[in-house]
């Protein structure tokens, strides 16, 4: 690992990375991973979960067609996923939303943004989805959207 390199206020670089549990975000977290191993970064891993349904007194009270709010599977371990790179300093943020705007306002003062694509390198050119599109659109530093 090298030396940790400080931002522009003195302070170790900043990392975030959404992840969610899929093979891209994994691909992504280990990309993130490296890069900090290489910059003497940290890593921040964000999870960006959507907020819990309420009961609202104004609406019919039948049965919901899939029995009730979804469940959350649990996610796999970012640390497990951090191999040759388990040195670098990493932790884990849970922040409730439902678009990158919601991982762009928890990477407020990051260095780096780092998120899987979803669509295939031949289909980024083309455009792009609607989270990915968010977090570009609100963050306020560079983002990465690593290919699979």
């Amino acid at each position: 690992m090298s030396e940790p390199v400080t931002g522009r206020d003195g302070r170790r670089k900043r990392f975030v990375v959404g992840f969610d549990g899929s093979h891209r975000s994994a691909v992504a977290l280990r990309w993130a991973l490296a890069a900090a191993d290489a910059q003497g970064a940290k890593v921040v891993v964000v999870e960006v979960t959507a907020p819990e349904t309420e009961f609202v007194p104004a609406t019919s009270m039948s049965p919901q067609p899939y029995g009730g709010p979804p469940r959350r599977r649990p996610l796999p371990d970012p640390a497990g996923l951090a191999g040759e790179h388990a040195h670098v300093p990493l932790s884990v943020e849970h922040v409730e939303g439902r678009t990158g705007r919601a991982l762009a306002a928890a990477a407020a003062g990051a260095d780096l943004v780092v998120i899987g694509a979803h669509h295939s390198c031949a289909h980024l050119a083309s455009g792009m989805g609607a989270f990915a599109a968010d977090c570009l659109r609100y963050a306020t530093c560079p983002v990465v959207i690593v290919p699979e």
